[in-house]
């Protein structure tokens, strides 16, 4: 549960500028607590036991208190909370309306709170079209008038995420793994949801090659999808850390280093572009470059280099929270660069009966097999919960790709 208490934030952020996860030990605001189970908000709400749950980089910001305190999304939250919303979870019992489901089954969780789930039988604008992350009930209490405001599950007072031994959920928001898939793939239902979106945002490819900044989960899902959708396309990925190069390497995909150097330069070979050299700082390329660049980080130094490698009218999607920091943007307008968000997902077009994007992220992890699994590093009960949110904080030592906890304990 995370409790931002003021002596709990006042203690953990002191310990954090000793040392980055010092919020993690000294009172902090993520502790394991004993709540009361959840009560099922409406008939056609099911009770769930989490077997798998994904540390997040959102998560693990959070618990490092690396977010800016004047975030506008603090006001979509309500607290205290229980984290995790990359969860599988096997169904206990379901409401009198939530047919479909058999106890005992496997899930993969939405964890968005749309309309439907909230219980209204009018759709507002979002809805209707299949994408609950822009519902305009977001910010008002949850399900039934239960907890608090909230974006979806795992932000939300009242509904507990998937970092709790049982939870509750709406019908709709439960997908059945389909055959083969199992638990330790399924957790990257969520990332790859995410990537399909981004994707999607990306539009279609404009010349040159797609420049994915970021390898870690999200990152190299982006790069699983593009390599699907797009095989003919060049696709150079950043990557911090040597297994994450593997990673990348076996998608098919280019790895380049993190320094905005060497992906400027690998963007201008690729792209046909000619390097330019400012004053200060590192060069930039004009005549060509990437086409798209999907940002996974959101950092204002991943910005600057998006911008430096762009090519003229390209499109940056930003994938990726960071916290704000001074951005030089200059380059926006001499390119004429598109910059668009990517927030969570829905359907995976703007059409109540096409696919949920769930759905669609299952069946490319059942094509991926192997692959997929070996993304899912580190396993972690619940009670070890701070050494599953040091490993997700640390790929650098810890080899870490997908983190996940496991409140069922340490069932297979």
């Amino acid at each position: 549960m995370f409790d931002p208490a003021l002596p709990r934030l006042v203690a953990a952020g002191a310990a954090a500028r000793v040392s980055p996860v010092g919020a993690l030990w000294v009172l902090p605001p993520l502790r394991l607590r004993e709540i009361l189970p959840p009560e099922l908000p409406g008939p056609d709400w099911v009770r769930l036991r989490p077997e798998m749950t994904g540390v997040c980089g959102s998560d693990v910001r959070q618990a490092l208190l690396q977010a800016s305190s004047d975030n506008p999304l603090s006001g979509l939250v309500s607290f205290p909370h229980v984290l995790g919303h990359e969860v599988v979870a096997r169904v206990l019992e379901g409401g009198p309306q939530a047919a479909g489901l058999r106890a005992g089954e496997l899930v993969a969780l939405d964890p968005w709170l749309g309309c439907i789930a909230r219980g209204w039988s009018q759709l507002c604008a979002a809805c209707a079209r299949g994408f609950p992350p822009h519902c305009v009930h977001v910010h008002q209490p949850g399900p039934g008038g239960r907890g608090g405001p909230g974006m979806h599950l795992g932000n939300v007072r009242g509904l507990p995420g998937g970092f709790a031994e049982e939870m509750v959920a709406h019908r709709s928001q439960c997908h059945p793994l389909p055959p083969g898939v199992t638990a330790d793939q399924a957790v990257l239902a969520d990332p790859f949801a995410v990537a399909l979106h981004a994707v999607a945002r990306a539009g279609e490819p404009r010349g040159g090659p797609t420049l994915v900044l970021g390898a870690g989960t999200i990152g190299l899902a982006v790069t699983a999808v593009l390599r699907r959708q797009e095989p003919d396309t060049p696709c150079l990925v950043s990557c911090a850390w040597p297994h994450l190069r593997s990673a990348v390497l076996r998608l098919g995909a280019q790895p380049v280093a993190t320094d905005p150097g060497a992906v400027v330069a690998a963007c201008g070979r690729a792209g046909g572009a000619r390097l330019v050299s400012p004053w200060r700082g590192p060069a930039w390329l004009i005549g060509g470059g990437a086409g798209r660049v999907i940002d996974t980080i959101g950092a204002a130094s991943t910005m600057e280099t998006a911008l430096r490698c762009l090519a003229p009218r390209g499109r940056i999607v930003v994938v990726g929270v960071g916290r704000p920091r001074r951005t030089e943007t200059t380059l926006t307008y001499y390119k004429e660069a598109e910059i668009v968000g990517s927030n969570g997902y829905g359907r995976v077009a703007d059409d109540p009966h096409a696919p949920h994007a769930i759905t669609r992220a299952l069946e490319l992890i059942q094509g991926l097999g192997a692959e997929a699994r070996s993304w899912h590093t580190h396993r972690y009960p619940l009670s070890r919960w701070r050494d599953g949110f040091l490993a997700a904080a640390q790929p650098q030592r810890s080899g870490a790709i997908k983190v996940s906890l496991m409140p069922g304990g340490d069932r297979p």
